[in-house]
C-alpha cells in the first residue's frame, strides 16, 4: 500500500512541476506580448506542492525502511530457530550474520527508499510525453516518446554487464564476516597459540580483498554516470533544444511554449539520475533480497506441529524410548540403524560408544531438532513427531558438553530457564549445582556479569550454572550430553556431585565415554555401528 502511495506521490509531483514550468512558459509569452505576468501564482503554487509531493516521498520511503529493518531480522531469526542447532557451521554462521546485518540494511534501502520512486520515475516520461502532447505540440511529444525506451535499455545493459563484479563483492564480503565472526569466537584458543597476528594477517587479506572489490565496483558505478552524464542527459537536453527550435521556427510553438518544452524535457532526465542509484542500491539490495529469500525458504529438518494436543497426564510419565530409529545427515552415510533403547521413569542410563559413532545424534532426536528418517522417538509415551516442537522442549532439560552464557548478570543467564523465578529459587537452583561458596563469595550475587559466553567464570563453573538452569527448568527427563568433557578432574568431581543431587528422582539419559560420568548409571548401554547394545 505504502508502495503505491509513494509511486502516486511521486506521479503527483512530477505533474505539479510541468504545471509549474508551463505556467512560466505562459508567463513568458505575458511578458514577451507585453502583458503583465498572470500565472506566477500558478507557477509558485504548483512548485511549493510538489516540494511537498517530493518530500512525502522521502518522508515515506525512510518510515518504510525503518519497519522493514526490524521486521527482515525477524523473519531471518525466525528461521534461524526453525532450522535448530544441527544447521550450524562457521561459514554459514558468518553468511547470516552479514545477511542479517549488511544485507538487511541493502533490501531496506532498496524496497524503502528506491524501489517505488524508481517505478514511478521510469513511468514519469510517459505522463510528460502527454502533457507536452496535450497542452504545447502533439508532434513534439511524439519526438520525445522516443526517448523513453532509452532508460530500461541502459539499466539492463550495465545490469547485465556489472552483476559479476556485484557479485564478487558479496562474495569476498560475506567471507569476511565468516573470518571475522571466527576470530572473534576463538580470540582465547588464538591468544594461547600466540597465533594472532597469523589471524590477522589473513583478516587484512580479507578486508584488502573486499576493499579492491568495492572500489571496482564504485569505478564501474562512476563510469556509468560518467556516460549517463556526458551522453544521455548532454543528448536529451540538446535534442529537447533543437526540437523546441525547430517547432518554434515552424510555428507550432511560442517563445514560452517553446521554454515550457525544454524544462519538461529536463523532468525526463530523472530515470537517468536514478540509474547511479540503481548500481549502488538496486543491485545491492536484489542481491540481499535473493541472499535472505534464499535462507528463509530452507526446508526446517524438523516441522513443527502446531495446534496439536497432548492429554494432561502422560501415558508414560518419565519415559524414554527409542524404537526402531534410523537416521542419516547423507543418504549413504547412515548414522542409526533401527537403533532401540527404553528409559524407564526414574532410572538412570548411560549411553557410550566411540567418538562420532551418533551420541549427540540421540541427543538431538530426543530434543527435537532432527526427525528420524524411520522409527519413533517418544518422551513420556508421546511420539515427539505428533507433538509440538514447544512441549518437546518442555519436557526434558538438557546440559551439553559446552555451556554457552550469554553476555549479561548471572541473573540474565538463570531467568532463561524459568522467567518467573524469584531470587530465592535462582539461589536453592545455584546451591544445589554446589555453587553455594561460588555464589556467596561472587560480588554483586545475582546481578555480577558473567561475561561474553561467560568468559568471567571457570569452565567448570559455567557447567554448573548449566545444571543451576536445567534445575530450575524442573522438567521429568534429563539429558546430559558429555557434560564433563571440557573440565579438569577437580571440576568433573565438582559437576558429578552437582549432577547427582539435581537429578535425584528424575529420568537421566547420560551420554559419554568417560567412566567416572558413567559409574553411577543403573546400566550402560553402547552405541555402536548404529545400534545399541
Amino acid at each position: 500500500m505504502k508502495r503505491a502511495i509513494v509511486v502516486v506521490c511521486s506521479w503527483a509531483a512530477a505533474l505539479c512541476l510541468a504545471l509549474a514550468y508551463l505556467a512560466i512558459g505562459w508567463g513568458i509569452d505575458d511578458v514577451v506580448g507585453g502583458a503583465a505576468w498572470s500565472t506566477w501564482w500558478i507557477a509558485l503554487a504548483a512548485a511549493l506542492a510538489s516540494g511537498f509531493f517530493a518530500w512525502a516521498v522521502s518522508a515515506l520511503g525512510v518510515i518504510t525502511m525503518k519497519q522493514l529493518e526490524p521486521s527482515l531480522r525477524h523473519s531471518m531469526i525466525r528461521q534461524v530457530f526453525a532450522l535448530g542447532p544441527s544447521q550450524r557451521t562457521n561459514e554459514r554462521a558468518g553468511r547470516v550474520v552479514n545477511s542479517a546485518t549488511d544485507g538487511v540494511e541493502r533490501v531496506a534501502a532498496y524496497k524503502g527508499i528506491f524501489l517505488a520512486p524508481m517505478i514511478a520515475s521510469l513511468t514519469t516520461p510517459i505522463l510528460v510525453v502527454i502533457v507536452v502532447a496535450l497542452t504545447l505540440d502533439p508532434a513534439s511529444g511524439g519526438f520525445l516518446a522516443i526517448a523513453i525506451p532509452l532508460v530500461p535499455i541502459c539499466v539492463m545493459g550495465f545490469r547485465k554487464a556489472f552483476k559479476p563484479v556485484s557479485s564478487r563483492y558479496r562474495h569476498a564480503s560475506r567471507q569476511l564476516s565468516a573470518k571475522e565472526l571466527d576470530a572473534i569466537q576463538g580470540l582465547g584458543d588464538l591468544a594461547l597459540m600466540n597465533a594472532g597476528k597469523d589471524m590477522g594477517k589473513r583478516l587484512a587479506e580479507a578486508a584488502e580483498e573486499v576493499r579492491s572489490k568495492v572500489m571496482s565496483y564504485l569505478a564501474g558505478n562512476q563510469l556509468i554516470l560518467l556516460v549517463i552524464d556526458s551522453v544521455f542527459s548532454l543528448g536529451m537536453i540538446t535534442g529537447a533544444i533543437t526540437l523546441a527550435l525547430i517547432r518554434y521556427e515552424q510555428g507550432a510553438l511560442s517563445v514560452g511554449g517553446a521554454i515550457s518544452l525544454v524544462l519538461l524535457s529536463s523532468i525526463m532526465l530523472d530515470p537517468l539520475d536514478r540509474i547511479g542509484q540503481f548500481f549502488y542500491i538496486g543491485m545491492g539490495g536484489i542481491a540481499a533480497n535473493k541472499e535472505i529469500k534464499k535462507f528463509n525458504e530452507q526446508t526446517p529438518p524438523v516441522v513443527d506441529a502446531k495446534g496439536v494436543s497432548i492429554p494432561a497426564i502422560p501415558a508414560a510419565p518419565g519415559e524414554i524410548a527409542l524404537s526402531g530409529v534410523s537416521f542419516s545427515y547423507t543418504k549413504d552415510t547412515p548414522v542409526l540403524r533401527g537403533a532401540n533403547l527404553t528409559v524407564s521413569p526414574g532410572e538412570h542410563v548411560a549411553l557410550a560408544g566411540p567418538s562420532g559413532a551418533g551420541k549427540s545424534t540421540i541427543s538431538a532426536l530426543l530434543q527435537g531438532f532432527l526427525r528420524p528418517t524411520r522409527g519413533q522417538v517418544s518422551l513420556n509415551g508421546v511420539d515427539l513427531a505428533t507433538a509440538p516442537l514447544s512441549w518437546v522442549r518442555a519436557q526434558s532439560a538438557v546440559v551439553e558438553q559446552s555451556t554457552y552464557l550469554f553476555s549479561g548478570t548471572l541473573r540474565d543467564n538463570l531467568l532463561l530457564a524459568a522467567p518467573t523465578a524469584t531470587d530465592d529459587q535462582l539461589i536453592e537452583a545455584l546451591r544445589a549445582a554446589h555453587l553455594g561458596e561460588f555464589y556467596d563469595a561472587l560480588p554483586g550475587g545475582l546481578d555480577a556479569r558473567v561475561g561474553a559466553r561467560g568468559l568471567a567464570v571457570s569452565g567448570g563453573e559455567a557447567q554448573r550454572i548449566a545444571i543451576a538452569r536445567a534445575f530450575l527448568k524442573n522438567a521429568s527427563i534429563m539429558i546430559l550430553d558429555e557434560p564433563t568433557a571440557h573440565v579438569d578432574l577437580a571440576s568433573e568431581r565438582e559437576i558429578l556431585a552437582s549432577l547427582d543431587t539435581v537429578c535425584a528422582g528424575r529420568t537421566t539419559l547420560t551420554i559419554s565415554h568417560r567412566d567416572a560420568t558413567i559409574k553411577d548409571a543403573d546400566r550402560v548401554a553402547t552405541l555402536q555401528e548404529g545400534t545399541i547394545r
